[in-house]
């Protein structure tokens, strides 16, 4: 167990504008980190980080060398074009990280995601994280391959941490369909599936985040919730957090994605995690980071809905 607790870090992050970067930051000002966020303009998401208190800056060369932590979150999903996978994922990271060791020995976070074992050869559920890395992995969509192969090159660096998410739910998602998922709840309708999979809240995932820049050593880890859910499960926790009632379920089959997975990056993974049942282990996170996930789903979708201005 190798890791340290109340330490106050200066942490420069990539990507910290987006959905799950933003919740991390805001998290970590919280805990009274000093947080730098890299943005290539001043948006309305960058002015929203410096008005809760975050540093915007516009080149990180001059910040490099005096940080404790970098996260690196960008990724891609929307795109189809294979080149920007290769370069958001696999050189772009790479290229910052090799910059980022020739001035410091901090802790350079990556975050991955469950998309490098979505096509995974293991039956066993949950699916542990004990193999050494990549073992096993034929990820079958450009966002699982070229996340697989930046985590191998972000692994040859000498001090890293690689975070592999689930689905992710939280505020400030731009994401659709977080939006469609909380109108229709706000609509007491539902959708009825009992496949298992993981999820993370941004609030469990931001605290798995703080502890990688706090890690003493070099690993990879699965971040989820304390439980899995399914489809039903979700629907009826944002119902509670809204004080609805889901009136309408309307069933759901795997089987309708099938004939589509292939038009598209999301409908290919969210099929992989539906019909896999893709529940990963938190355990070896719990014992080398100290991570402990909070049940705090009700509460997040609450904030979710006040975020989309639903309550």
């Amino acid at each position: 167990m190798l890791f340290c607790k109340n330490v106050n870090m200066k942490i420069l992050t990539f990507g910290g504008t987006g959905f799950v970067g933003s919740n991390f930051v805001r998290y970590a000002l919280s805990k009274g980190h000093d947080v730098l966020v890299y943005a290539r303009n001043m948006n309305d998401y960058a002015k929203a980080l410096q008005n809760a208190g975050a540093n915007i800056i516009f080149s990180y060369d001059d910040h490099s060398k005096d940080v404790d932590c970098l996260v690196y979150f960008i990724g891609a999903m929307w795109t189809k074009d294979p080149k920007e996978f290769q370069y958001l994922q696999v050189k772009f990271p790479t290229e910052i990280g090799r910059k980022f060791f020739q001035v410091n020995s901090g802790k350079f976070v990556y975050i991955s995601s469950i998309g490098v074992s979505e096509n995974i050869d293991s039956k066993e559920r949950p699916i542990l994280e004990e193999s050494p890395h990549g073992e096993g992995l034929k990820p079958n969509t450009l966002h699982g391959i070229t996340k697989l192969e930046g985590e191998k090159s972000i692994s040859k660096f000498p001090n890293y941490v690689i975070l592999r998410f689930p689905i992710i739910y939280g505020p400030y998602s731009r994401i659709l369909m977080w939006r469609i998922f909380m109108w229709l709840t706000s609509h007491g309708i539902g959708i009825k599936n009992d496949n298992m999979f993981s999820v993370v809240s941004t609030r469990n995932a931001s605290k798995a985040i703080e502890l990688a820049c706090k890690y003493k050593s070099n690993d990879y880890f699965y971040i989820t919730d304390k439980e899995p859910v399914n489809l039903t499960s979700l629907f009826s926790d944002a119902a509670k957090a809204i004080n609805r009632e889901i009136k309408s379920w309307f069933p759901f089959s795997v089987k309708l994605i099938e004939p589509f997975k292939s038009s598209h990056e999301m409908l290919k993974m969210a099929y992989d995690v539906l019909s896999r049942e893709l529940v990963y282990s938190y355990k070896k996170a719990e014992r080398e980071l100290g991570y402990i996930p909070e049940d705090v789903r009700v509460e997040t979708f609450k904030e979710m809905a006040r975020y989309y201005k639903i309550i």
